[in-house]
């Protein structure tokens, strides 16, 4: 079988919650290892999410842990035989799904992951993967980019926005999830779109036709985090009244290595390498929001 290359892309994130989750998270990861109860399957917003709970790993002087995860893609509806016959997928058990791979670091309250599946979901289900850990149903985890920058926080300071500006490649997009900004997923959509071309598009009237300062916000949180997304700034006004102008392109702390592996997707045993990998890779005094 050749073997395939592939680019991964770490991320990281910062994890907001109170210091009871973080108790919560060790103390539910030793019971489900002590009674062999290692997979979970949840229910989250009509898709299927397979979670797994690894053993503990070491890394330098902290205690790591290890999660795999499979969330259900359902828009494969059929598979057609070579003899012609469509039929729907049968599946006595288990899942069809994207793998999405996780280290937490309590101690720091971080947490990095990648996925082979589309990278404007990894977010969503590292948070989705924390609240099962979750005993505080009142309170909510957060998850934050780890930012080498401090564009995002100046962002937020903003008022009037008067350019959203960015470039992509089409193909980089993948397809369409409940992630996706509506406007993103109408570009999508669009017919006349090759998957091999390069968007370029500026917003100049930010609050009008349609187009809302929230609008700005969700692209920019989408988009940052796209390998395929070449250019992305912002422009507007500080409290003060000067015009700002923020480069979004290469403000997130990430981890990239380019892997060969036989298989379509990476297996948990390479995944947890290139998580190790990351994490000796990430230099915390570098970072200006850590």
């Amino acid at each position: 079988m050749n073997r395939i290359k592939k680019r991964i892309t770490v991320r990281f994130f910062s994890i907001n919650a109170n210091y009871s989750f973080f108790d919560n998270f060790i103390s539910i990861h030793n019971a489900n290892q002590a009674r062999e109860k290692d997979v979970r399957i949840i229910n989250i917003r009509e898709k299927k999410h397979l979670i797994k709970i690894h053993e503990k790993l070491q890394h330098q002087d902290n205690s790591v842990f290890f999660l795999s995860v499979v969330r259900e893609r359902n828009t494969w509806q059929t598979r057609a035989l070579g003899n012609g016959t469509i039929s729907g997928i049968p599946i006595n058990q288990g899942i069809i799904g994207d793998p999405y791979y996780f280290m937490v670091e309590p101690i720091d309250r971080i947490i990095l992951g990648f996925t082979t599946g589309p990278s404007g979901s990894l977010k969503s289900v590292a948070s989705t993967t924390l609240q099962q850990f979750n005993k505080d149903r009142v309170s909510r985890v957060v998850l934050e980019h780890i930012s080498k920058k401090k564009e995002f926080s100046k962002l937020k300071e903003l008022s009037p926005y008067n350019k959203l500006h960015f470039k992509i490649n089409a193909s980089s997009l993948g397809e369409p999830n409940e992630d996706t900004p509506g406007i993103l997923r109408e570009l999508c959509a669009a017919p006349f779109l090759p998957s091999n071309s390069e968007v370029e598009l500026t917003f100049s009237e930010i609050g009008e036709d349609g187009f809302s300062e929230r609008n700005l916000i969700d692209i920019v949180d989408y988009l940052s985090e796209n390998d395929g997304c070449s250019a992305l700034t912002v422009q507007g006004l500080d409290k003060e009244g000067v015009k700002v102008h923020l480069d979004f392109s290469k403000a997130y702390v990430i981890f990239k290595t380019d892997i060969e592996i036989r298989n379509k997707f990476v297996d948990e045993k390479k995944a947890k390498e290139i998580l190790l990998n990351a994490l000796n890779s990430f230099d915390k005094s570098t970072i200006t929001n850590f």
